[in-house]
């Protein structure tokens, strides 16, 4: 039997072309998914099912088994014929590895940090989205979809940066003082605040969120939007967008409520309601 030892070459053929694709002769184009990506699924999901490891739709519509392997050990069944067959197996997972090196290569050519990460997301969500199309499930599919989980909590801290960096900073570096440190005692035994924080860095955060923190949020949403050309996508990145920034809002707050203990400043009347945050949160995420 040929087949086998033919769709060996063909795997080795891709593996080497994967290896030795120059970034700048690919070519990174814009921040969307690449072609590469749509192929390297578009190609991997055939090898699966042949191999009888993926999914397929009965006749009734229900999802049902080719083979229950998905742990990327040999099944005991006949799957696949001979040991070109068998390394077909573990090419997969070679190529796995070897198409998330040519991905950050093409990322690369970006100069911005973020934009590499906006790149990279798109991608991985490319090549889930067909392998999900496709009701090919294992391993494969799980290595894609861990990292695109790291690369959406990196672009989460970066784009809230753009618009929130100082009190982020801010936050970071109190609450490991805080907790680091500790700080000198006042009269009553409470913390005395100027030790802690400088209150005018702390008044100015307070009224440069109340200001800008709406026209922030809609910048946000403006941006995920360009950027994710999936629109599912873009809709779990911005809650996670979000989401995120309440929860530093509230850390800001719990930090000014510990050093001000039982008797708060006066720019504390102007400190947004973190239930008034999350009504605008749930307003944009409503209106995806």
């Amino acid at each position: 039997n040929l087949f086998w030892p033919r769709l060996k070459m063909v795997m080795d053929a891709h593996l080497r072309s994967i290896r030795g694709a120059n970034a700048k002769k690919v070519g990174a184009g814009d921040i969307h998914a690449h072609l590469v990506s749509r192929r390297y699924a578009e190609f991997t999901c055939s090898i699966l099912l042949i191999l009888n490891r993926g999914r397929k739709v009965t006749g009734d519509g229900n999802v049902s088994e080719l083979a229950n392997n998905t742990s990327g050990k040999p099944s005991d069944k006949s799957s696949h014929r001979g040991s070109a067959g068998d390394m077909l197996v573990n090419d997969l997972d070679v190529m796995v590895e070897e198409i998330i090196l040519l991905l950050k290569r093409l990322s690369d050519v970006h100069p911005a940090n973020k934009k590499r990460i906006i790149f990279m997301i798109n991608n991985l969500d490319a090549i889930i989205t067909i392998f999900k199309e496709r009701r090919v499930s294992g391993r494969e599919l799980n290595r894609f979809s861990d990292l695109l989980v790291q690369q959406r909590e990196l672009f989460v801290e970066e784009e809230l940066l753009q618009t929130f960096s100082k009190m982020i900073a801010f936050v970071q570096q109190t609450e490991t003082h805080m907790s680091g440190i500790s700080a000198p005692r006042g009269a009553r035994g409470v913390a005395a605040p100027a030790d802690v924080v400088n209150p005018e860095v702390v008044e100015s955060l307070v009224h440069e969120f109340a200001s800008n923190w709406k026209s922030g949020i809609e910048q946000i949403n403006r941006n995920v939007l360009s950027y994710f050309s999936n629109f599912r996508n873009g809709m779990e990145i911005l809650k996670q967008v979000l989401t995120q920034l309440l929860l530093y809002y509230t850390r800001f707050q719990d930090v000014i409520r510990k050093v001000w203990r039982g008797k708060p400043p006066s720019f504390c009347k102007d400190l947004v309601s973190t239930s008034v945050i999350l009504a605008e949160i749930k307003k944009h995420a409503l209106s995806i």
